[in-house]
């Protein structure tokens, strides 16, 4: 777990699945409570507070070197399998400048004996300050040995513009996309963005998966990648600690 002010960070894992049900990876999540009361807090409204802060970009740091430390450490980590970790745009916008910051998280997993290229960075959706900036920061940690994927396409700055900017191996389509689509019976139009990615390369999966007959629809599509409670609940790990 990770202590900062007055919340307590501690690290889960929900598992990525493949078309055969057989778990790929793990997204790294975060589970937060207030220290004193126990109280959670959900962690959309933490990292929105987190971003005020003046020492935002270094617990950011130390939250997914919690993440890794804590995967290293648990039942779930295998060499085989991959860990998804979120990155904010502002992260690949900083190392386009400051080459050190992959040369320290190189280091970290060094350290903690995890393979770059079973790192998998997400690209969250928010918006970047400069476009330019995060594309060639996804470059650059892509040339360091890391896959990238496209986290929550369709939501936010999450679109065809940043996708074809950062080229990634996996396009991680949101839960709500997903769910608009249903709603609207707008699976042909589903597909051909599905096709798109695929002829382009990039693997596809879909978050938030619930439902046994959403699986299913899923599958008809074409989809490589599944995530959601259908599947796995996300799964606290026994804490190791870090103090901010």
């Amino acid at each position: 777990m990770l202590s900062f002010k007055k919340y307590i960070i501690r690290s889960a894992f929900q598992a990525i699945v493949d078309t055969d049900e057989n778990i790929i990876g793990y997204e790294a999540l975060s589970r937060i409570h207030i220290d004193s009361s126990r109280q959670q807090v959900r962690p959309d409204m933490f990292f929105s507070l987190l971003m005020k802060e003046e020492r935002y970009r270094d617990v950011s740091f130390l939250i997914n070197k919690l993440h890794l430390l804590s995967y290293r450490k648990s039942k779930l980590f295998s060499k085989e399998k991959k860990i998804f970790l979120n990155l904010t745009p502002d992260f690949f916008e900083r190392i386009r400048y400051h080459h050190e910051i992959a040369n320290d998280v190189n280091n970290m997993l060094k350290e903690f004996d995890i393979l770059r290229c079973n790192v998998v960075a997400e690209i969250t959706e928010g918006h970047a300050v400069c476009k330019k900036s995060l594309a060639l920061g996804t470059q650059l940690l892509s040339k360091h040995g890391y896959k990238l994927a496209l986290d929550d396409y369709g939501d936010a700055a999450s679109d065809f513009e940043r996708y074809e900017m950062c080229n990634p191996e996996i396009v991680k389509i949101s839960r709500d996309f997903f769910l608009t689509q249903k709603k609207n019976h707008n699976y042909a139009e589903f597909k051909i963005l599905i096709d798109t990615f695929k002829g382009r390369g990039s693997k596809v999966l879909v978050e938030g998966v619930e439902l046994y007959d959403d699986y299913k629809i899923l599958l008809s599509l074409g989809i490589d990648y599944f995530q959601g409670f259908y599947f796995h609940n996300p799964e606290c790990v026994s804490p190791c600690v870090l103090v901010v």
